[in-house]
């Protein structure tokens, strides 16, 4: 048993599924001798305690469905990219800090000094990464964290004009291994307001905000909370040396990517579709009438235009239920759109 380390899966175990993959994880983790802790915002069967050494429930599953707390995702097509804060269904960032935070507590408690992190639905072939990232803390780093971007302040807006944007880290749950006095720290650090504040002035996804509070980020050197001493590897690359299987079961399959954007020169909106994973049935209704159907699967998108005139409201409906309805009667429905959807066509 290695005494002074720990692993913390955060989970949400809602379906049969996603439990056997769990279950299955943390008896690998166990056999490499590792004790697991399991964090949930849902409460765990039986079996699930038992299996684990450790499990935390917390009923306080904070969930963000303002839309301007929901940050925005961005497609990219050759013809046009599509940004929308209605690609999610919430921010989960402030649920699973809690968890985090419930987890890296747990591990303080128990006089850890190494807490590994994963989400519940991985799999590792061996503990060879755990190793190295226990031997480069050990050696005086903070963390060893894992980027699916690097922060870059001037890169290419995507818009084909010449502009510019900046991009923060992003900085994934998916696995990192941390110092348990430090993450202690760091996920103590910021109240959530200050972490809305952050969403709602720049950074749109949590990912983003992650990075931002464990330190590596550019803002915190606005406010002299940086930190030094952190390894960063790349997510893709590591994953591929280390046979790493991440995401075995996709958060949102049952949402998929749906908005209007309204282009204001031309009086139009323009639909979007695409399901990110899986198969979908989509049909539209337009002013209450049939208009359209058709069906996409894995990141396959389609696109229709609609003129503002005469247009009283537009239904759309996926695998034959009313997934969402924009009412143009409201007068506060476009608004809305505009306020959440950017469309951007390519030159």
């Amino acid at each position: 048993m290695k005494s002074d380390e720990i692993v913390l899966l955060h989970a949400y175990l809602s379906t049969d599924e996603r439990k056997e993959i769990c279950h299955k994880f943390i008896s690998q983790l166990k056999s490499f001798g590792y004790e697991v802790i399991i964090a949930s915002h849902l409460p765990l069967d039986v079996d699930t305690q038992q299996l684990a050494d450790y499990a935390i429930y917390d009923k306080d599953n904070i969930l963000l469905s303002d839309p301007v707390m929901r940050g925005y995702i961005t497609h990219y097509t050759p013809r046009f990219n599509i940004s929308s804060r209605e690609f999610f269904k919430h921010s989960t960032i402030l649920a699973v800090l809690r968890l985090l935070l419930a987890g890296s507590a747990y591990a303080k408690l128990l006089n850890k000094k190494i807490i590994h992190l994963f989400d519940y639905d991985g799999f590792l072939p061996d503990d060879r990464e755990l190793v190295e990232n226990t031997a480069i803390i050990n050696s005086g780093e903070n963390a060893v964290l894992y980027e699916r971007e690097k922060q870059d302040l001037c890169i290419p807006d995507g818009h084909g004009k010449g502009g510019t944007m900046v991009r923060h880290w992003q900085i994934m749950t998916l696995i990192m291994s941390c110092n348990v006095e430090f993450l202690y720290k760091r996920l103590t650090l910021f109240s959530d307001e200050h972490i809305k504040k952050k969403i709602m002035e720049s950074m749109q996804i949590g990912e983003e905000l992650l990075g931002y509070i464990l330190g590596i980020s550019f803002h915190n050197d606005f406010n002299a909370t940086s930190e030094k001493n952190i390894t960063i590897k790349n997510l893709e690359e590591s994953t591929k040396r280390i046979g790493f299987e991440k995401q075995k079961i996709y958060t949102d399959v049952d949402f998929p990517w749906i908005c209007l954007a309204y282009l204001s020169e031309q009086k139009i909106y323009k639909f979007f579709a695409m399901p990110p994973k899986g198969f979908i049935n989509v049909k539209i209704h337009i002013n209450d009438e049939y208009y359209n159907e058709f069906m996409l699967a894995d990141w396959a998108y389609r696109t229709e235009t609609f003129n503002e005139e005469n247009l009283n409201n537009v239904k759309i409906f996926v695998n034959e239920n009313l997934f969402r309805e924009y009412d143009f009667t409201k007068p506060e429905t476009k608004d809305n759109i505009i306020a959440c959807n950017i469309w951007h066509d390519l030159p």
